[in-house]
């Protein structure tokens, strides 16, 4: 996994060495996905987080400058959980590979605790400032290296170029997909799993079987 240098003013005043103290960091953080699902973003605080977790001030300043610092680590955890469900089911890109909504990627990020509140209340942050985008932006480029390196694996003889177009596309509409079926019931989800695999395989099968499409090649 490619390492992400974090800006400065987002930095953690210093990183966990000891069993003890990470354990202290993953508790803020776990505490703060906890009090945003609760309360919501606007109204997290570093004090609240730290009554909630049941700390002192004191150490949550230990490592966390500010509750913007908390969120920045918060989203960068989410986004390495993603990366590896990525990179150990490798998107299952085999042509008519109708996968059980269980065994799909998508449900397992869906399972990540961090998963709704990222789609949901971090949605503004990923949208609009920049620092939030550009974070995303690392987490795109591996997730569309690991989807080529998978479509290149399986045969696919389209030039980088166009794989590179197709994975992006296929990065949003995924995201979209998850976004879309936030609050559905299991029954619900398992449906729109089944038309977002129809159409997800046929283009698969496009890339893997056919010819890179004329307006690729413009």
């Amino acid at each position: 996994m490619e390492n992400y240098v974090v800006p400065e003013h987002l930095a953690m005043r210093k990183q966990p060495s000891q069993e003890r103290t990470r354990r202290l960091v993953e508790h803020i953080l776990d505490s703060t996905l906890s009090l945003i699902k609760e309360q919501g973003m606007a109204s997290v605080n570093t004090n609240l987080i730290a009554q909630y977790a049941e700390i002192d001030i004191a150490s949550l300043y230990r490592f966390f400058k500010n509750k913007d610092v908390i969120f920045f680590a918060l989203a960068k955890r989410w986004f390495e959980k993603v990366q590896l469900v990525v990179a150990e089911h490798n998107f299952q890109q085999v042509v008519g590979n109708i996968v059980e909504y269980k065994d799909s990627t998508q449900f397992l990020i869906n399972q990540l605790p961090e998963t709704d509140v990222m789609l949901v209340s971090f949605h503004e942050l990923f949208t609009h400032d920049q620092d939030f985008k550009a974070l995303e932006y690392w987490h795109r480029e591996i997730v569309i290296l690991h989807s080529k390196r998978s479509f290149i694996e399986n045969g696919s003889k389209w030039d980088d170029e166009a794989l590179t177009s197709v994975c992006l596309y296929l990065y949003g509409f995924t995201r979209n997909f998850m976004a879309g079926t936030i609050g559905f019931s299991a029954e619900e989800h398992q449906h729109q799993f089944t038309w977002f695999q129809v159409m997800l395989n046929e283009v698969r099968e496009m890339v893997l079987l056919g010819e890179v499409p004329e307006q690729f090649l413009r």
